[in-house]
């Protein structure tokens, strides 16, 4: 999923908006090739096509005389945002975040991720030349929900999620969108910590890292800004008292996987094999249920509680959004004593970029 710029008054061009055209052109070509992803290719090339020819620069639409209080002052938080993370991270020529695009309606899109009934190795899904992915991007909720139905139908468990954000990776300049000025600047810069993330850092070919390592950096980045501006933040009491919570609950985690893992490698029927995962995952909604402060206080606690079909895409979901592991902290950590600290930590990540896939997964142990 990719956008562009649009045309200019007089209805000239520039090379960026041919190049963006020109791409569309070859995404809708290649989808053609499979006639099953033509309606799938067909419906990213409408959205693409409203958002390069109709996002607006968020310096005019601050000037508008009808702009709402909420609206402006939203606004003008993305800017200041925008202006920190760039510095910050040391993004150059960045042009995301300087435009807005009003979707007219109350979703971004939704991601559904497929993963086989007796594994946690979500399926891939290719898009030259940017690179796989570990799920399907939507936007379109009736479109999604056909897709969803046609893989369970395969056999496959399936997750479908609401976004809240997606990068083109640097590719085109991602706007702010409409359904993004719903809640407060925490949650803006919580976003655009993520997705700029993306575009200064990304492992192609490997969505889980990549999301593992932006999760993890959008909250210290969005702490350090809250702390610039002046805004109130966690206590270290606070922090520690969290991070606990968040130990115990990744551990209980990390042992529902090991206790799936262990008997999707088991040779047994596989009516036996599923009734067996299905009693694991009821013992982990148990256990959920019976742990109140942790669904009060974490998130993605909560966000388990209340999923009904847990399955093995919610876990992959789950596990793509929620960097429990330490090798993250431990480089950051280091990186905290230099003057420009989040430089310090892509710089000091970008080198994994020449690990396989499995040598990551061995760093994030720690053992890499």
């Amino acid at each position: 999923m990719w956008h562009g710029r649009g045309i200019n008054q007089v209805g000239i061009l520039t090379l960026k908006k041919k190049i963006a055209l020109g791409f569309l052109v070859i995404v809708i070509t290649l989808g053609a090739i499979n006639f099953s992803w033509v309606g799938y290719v067909a419906h990213l090339a409408r959205h693409q096509a409203g958002v390069i020819f109709g996002k607006e620069k968020i310096a005019e639409r601050l000037q508008s005389p009808t702009l709402d209080a909420n609206e402006k002052n939203l606004l003008q938080e993305t800017l200041k945002i925008r202006a920190f993370l760039e510095k910050a991270y040391g993004l150059q020529n960045s042009k995301s975040y300087r435009y807005f695009y009003d979707l007219k309606r109350n979703y971004l899109g939704f991601n559904i991720t497929v993963v086989p009934r007796f594994s946690l190795k979500p399926e891939a899904f290719h898009f030259w030349p940017i690179g796989s992915f570990d799920y399907l991007g939507f936007f379109d909720l009736n479109l999604a929900e056909s897709w969803a139905e046609r893989y369970r139908k395969k056999g496959y468990d399936v997750y479908l999620s609401e976004i809240g954000g997606y990068s083109t990776l640097g590719w085109f300049e991602d706007p702010l969108y409409s359904t993004q000025l719903k809640g407060r600047a925490v949650g803006l810069v919580l976003l655009l910590a993520h997705e700029l993330a993306h575009e200064k850092l990304y492992f192609k070919n490997d969505t889980m890292f990549s999301e593992l390592l932006a999760s993890f950096i959008e909250r210290k980045a969005a702490r350090a800004y809250l702390i610039a501006t002046g805004r109130k933040v966690a206590s270290e009491k606070e922090k520690e008292a969290y991070a606990l919570l968040v130990k115990t609950f990744s551990a209980r985690v990390d042992k529902l996987k090991m206790e799936l893992e262990a008997l999707y490698n088991l040779s047994i029927a596989d009516t036996e094999k599923l009734h067996k995962k299905e009693q694991l995952l009821a013992v982990f909604r148990e256990w959920l249920v019976g742990h109140k402060t942790l669904r009060q206080k974490i998130p993605a606690a909560r966000e388990l509680a209340a999923i009904k079909d847990l399955n093995n895409a919610v876990l992959v979901q789950f596990h793509r959004y929620n960097p429990m592991r330490t090798q993250f902290s431990t480089v950051y950590e280091k990186c905290e004593k230099v003057a420009q600290p989040f430089g310090c930590f892509f710089d000091a990540l970008a080198p994994l970029k020449d690990y396989t896939k499995n040598q990551r997964r061995e760093w994030l142990k720690g053992a890499g």
